[in-house]
């Protein structure tokens, strides 16, 4: 769906050369992640303490991604008892993993696949979290 004809340049010139960049130079470094056994009052606390839209729920003994919890699904918390609901219960979008060394054009096909947000880059051997691309990064990078 996104090939190098997508994207024109303000001169008139097709430009997708630049959707070949590799996702680890587009990423925010790091990941903010709460464990699932944690309360949903515990990741709003996470989601406001470090100003993001979205944090990680890991499975508290394997270390695996349940999915990401983000302010638009917490929205419907608001008349709930948050301080007692589990974080795995809040989780409102798959974790979906790719590679620092995919295109932003693989990431932008994955997102739109998926209809995803967000996606975790990590490297698939090690499975540790280097950062988070959002469909946010992808519109500044690719509107420049």
């Amino acid at each position: 769906m996104f090939n190098d004809s997508s994207l024109v340049a303000r001169d008139g010139v097709t430009s997708g050369n630049h959707l070949d960049t590799p996702v680890r130079d587009v990423m925010r470094s790091g990941v903010i992640v709460i464990a699932d056994d944690a309360s949903v009052q515990d990741a709003q606390r996470a989601l406001v303490a470090h100003g993001v839209h979205s944090v990680l729920v890991l499975d508290h003994g394997a270390g695996e991604a349940h999915g990401w919890i983000t302010t638009r699904g917490l929205l419907p918390w608001a008349e709930r008892e948050v301080g007692l609901a589990c974080a795995r219960e809040a989780v409102s979008e798959p974790a979906i993993t790719i590679e620092p060394s995919a295109s932003v054009r693989s990431a932008l096909e994955t997102m739109e696949r998926a209809c995803a947000s967000r996606l975790l880059v990590a490297r698939h051997h090690s499975g540790l979290p280097e950062g988070v691309v959002s469909d946010s990064d992808l519109l500044r990078f690719i509107a420049h």
